[in-house]
């Protein structure tokens, strides 16, 4: 996977971002820049291209010296997140997401998603996206952040989690999910999915919030905010 430092300090703390699929650290800096202005004091480092699942040479050496370390995992990177080799984690958020991605009980039907890759093209990309915001405004929002990535290596990121997913098994994570949040108008993880999937584990539902979270959580406090919850 590929790997960004948004803010490097030196503070105590490390926030792991993992981005969905198809994404870049185009969100994440947004996302950075509306959280610094009220106060965000955490280092930050974003994680996308899942087209391998292992984190960059000398991450593990780096991320030893925090104290503490916080995941927040959006859509694919939920999954991810538990398939990467990490150091002790202290608390993670899921957003729109599932430890059962391709699943037709607990995730995107098997179907679905490999529809979604049979077919992805730049004019499916455009449908896609509009389906992940479901309106204008969170369209307008992600459309001013949305990845510099080709479709074909989108593409080719998408079959690579597949085989992933297949090849996977069970995690042998050390850490567990502690809230997960979830979007009751999400259209691509959907609802009934999510709540299956978190069954036990504490959770947000924000009933008119659809795939694309980030008009309804404008900085990365809002998001934290919820394992208070």
């Amino acid at each position: 996977m590929k790997t960004v430092w948004l803010r490097k300090e030196g503070t105590d703390t490390l926030l792991l971002f993992f981005n969905g699929w198809g994404m870049d650290a185009r969100i994440c800096a947004h996302l950075l820049a509306e959280s610094l202005s009220e106060e965000f004091t955490h280092d930050l480092l974003v994680c996308y291209d899942y087209r391998t699942l292992e984190m960059e040479a000398g991450f593990m050496n780096e991320a030893s010296r925090y104290r503490s370390i916080i995941i927040v995992a959006w859509s694919f990177g939920v999954w991810v997140a538990q398939h990467t080799t990490l150091p002790p984690i202290t608390k993670a958020i899921a957003i729109n997401g599932t430890l059962y991605p391709i699943n037709t009980e607990k995730g995107i039907s098997p179907d679905v998603f490999q529809a979604t890759l049979s077919t992805w093209s730049e004019e499916n990309r455009h449908r896609f996206n509009r389906r992940m915001c479901s309106s204008g405004e969170a369209l307008a929002l992600f459309s001013s952040m949305s990845p510099d990535r080709a479709v074909g290596d989108q593409k080719e990121e998408l079959a690579l989690l597949k085989e992933h997913v297949q090849d996977s098994g069970t995690t042998s994570a050390s850490w567990s999910y502690d809230h997960a949040i979830i979007g009751g108008r999400d259209l691509v993880f959907p609802l009934k999915q999510q709540c299956l999937a978190w069954k036990g584990v504490p959770q947000t539902l924000i009933s008119d919030m659809p795939h694309f979270p980030f008009l309804h959580f404008g900085n990365l406090q809002e998001v934290m905010a919820c394992l208070k919850t």
